[in-house]
């Protein structure tokens, strides 16, 4: 089997496109960046507001801290665009985005949902579709549906249009961006 090392912004080229497009509409950008890296994907915009979130120290960011459990503390309201170009599939970041009653209609929402036969489902997508039994006796069977799972998400949500675009090599790559109803 090959073995897939995990990379920072593999497609920068192609991600920059997707934040060009997905933010072509806005008279400023007013941008979170929840999963950051080193902040490339967002250099070369004109922003009237950028704050980075990054997990692991020393990448350049604003805050060094894990997304998933600060976001429900942070004022989306100060925010037009929010990035969540991370490592897997953002079931609970996405999730905890609709929740929040500061969020604002029309906050565009930049996501990365990556995934294969082999990846593990996230719990927060386990326990949505109910499948917690099921799926410890099949995995294989649930994690090929993961982007399907993660689109139903979305629609439940009342998402009704996602532009995305896909790359297939060792994973299913899913990048894309959808605005807030």
């Amino acid at each position: 089997m090959r073995r897939v090392t995990k990379t920072d912004n593999k497609s920068v080229a192609n991600k920059v496109f997707l934040r060009r497009k997905a933010t072509e509409h806005l008279d400023g950008l007013y941008v979170l960046d929840l999963f950051a890296g080193n902040n490339i994907l967002w250099r070369g915009f004109d922003k009237e507001r950028y704050f980075g979130v990054e997990l692991v120290s020393g990448k350049g960011s604003n805050l060094t801290a894990d997304a998933k459990k600060i976001i429900d503390s942070l004022d989306l309201s100060q925010f037009n665009v929010i990035d969540c170009d991370s490592y897997g599939i953002p079931f609970e970041i996405c999730r905890k985005l609709f929740e929040n009653k500061r969020i604002k209609s029309e906050t565009v929402i930049i996501y990365t949902a990556i995934t294969n036969i082999f990846t593990q489902l996230p719990n927060e997508c386990i326990n949505i579709l109910g499948i917690d039994n099921m799926y410890k006796q099949a995995p294989s069977l649930f994690n090929t549906n993961a982007i399907m799972y993660f689109y139903e998400m979305l629609a439940k949500y009342s998402v009704r249009e996602v532009n995305y675009y896909e790359v297939i090599d060792a994973y299913i790559k899913h990048y894309g961006y959808f605005l807030i109803p």
